[in-house]
């Protein structure tokens, strides 16, 4: 009998000074996040990488605070993505990866290549160039799994979605731009600086939530989901309540558990 698919859950980032309290216990030292989060979580996708690549010693260390069974997904640095835009960016592309596969082994699940809202389908022969030449790298053994956002409406009007599958790429899922394609990636980011802190949920998408959880109920192969904090206020609260509306239980994080002791 196959396997059913399976669904992973995590946030963007784990470093939040906010959650002392609401999840990480109140006196959690900051090099000891990780840990804590990983009891909870399954998945988490790393949003520091977005602004430069980190040295291997800081990804061994990740790696050392979480079970074998968690997975980490990470945006592509923006110096690739925004600033080249892709151009003469495929080197540079696969040093990062080979980077990320060194320092976190298996435990890599995807890297996020997150094009800018200007990246439009007025670009496609750049972005298949660009998907042809990392892709093409497999052949040498490297396995890396690649996800593409794109923010820009345009392409909507194209095949894009399956032509990245033909390479083995996934699509990025958001509330704010769905190409139609397979739910395998699914990033709830709600809109920037909604809310000024995170330690509780302060918007309500209760019926969102809802929806999203039909959506992956008909997932017919493993898929990803992340959440920021500015979907709802607090991105733990809107994974509980996801996975709740699954039928999955949750763990209780141990701020949680040391404010029920008092």
């Amino acid at each position: 009998m196959p396997t059913p698919p399976s669904v992973r859950f995590g946030t963007m980032g784990w470093a939040y000074d906010d959650w002392k309290g609401p999840f990480y216990a109140r006196d959690a030292r900051n090099d000891r996040l990780l840990e804590q989060y990983a009891a909870v979580f399954d998945a988490v996708e790393i949003d520091a990488t977005f602004y430069g690549a980190p040295r291997k010693s800081t990804l061994t260390g990740w790696a050392a605070q979480v079970p074998e069974s968690f997975r980490f997904s990470a945006k592509v640095p923006r110096a690739i993505t925004h600033e080249r835009q892709l151009v003469d960016a495929a080197e540079a592309t696969l040093d990062f990866a080979r980077l990320m596969r060194q320092g976190l082994g298996e435990r890599l699940a995807a890297l996020l290549l997150q094009l800018p809202p200007e990246f439009s389908a007025d670009s496609r022969e750049r972005l298949d160039r660009f998907i042809a030449t990392v892709t093409a790298a497999r052949n040498g053994g490297d396995t890396v799994p690649w996800v593409v956002e794109f923010r820009h409406a345009s392409w909507q009007e194209t095949d894009v979605v399956a032509a990245l599958e033909e390479h083995g790429v996934r699509v990025a899922t958001t509330e704010r731009l769905n190409l139609g394609g397979p739910l395998r990636y699914l990033r709830l980011l709600g809109i920037e600086n909604s809310v000024a802190r995170f330690d509780e949920k302060q918007l309500d998408r209760t019926d969102e939530v809802a929806a999203w959880a039909e959506r992956l109920k008909t997932a017919d192969a493993d898929t990803q989901v992340f959440v920021r904090n500015f979907f709802e206020g607090h991105a733990p609260a809107t994974l509980f309540a996801l996975r709740t509306h699954l039928g999955y239980a949750n763990r209780v994080p141990i701020g949680q558990q040391q404010m029920n002791l008092f």
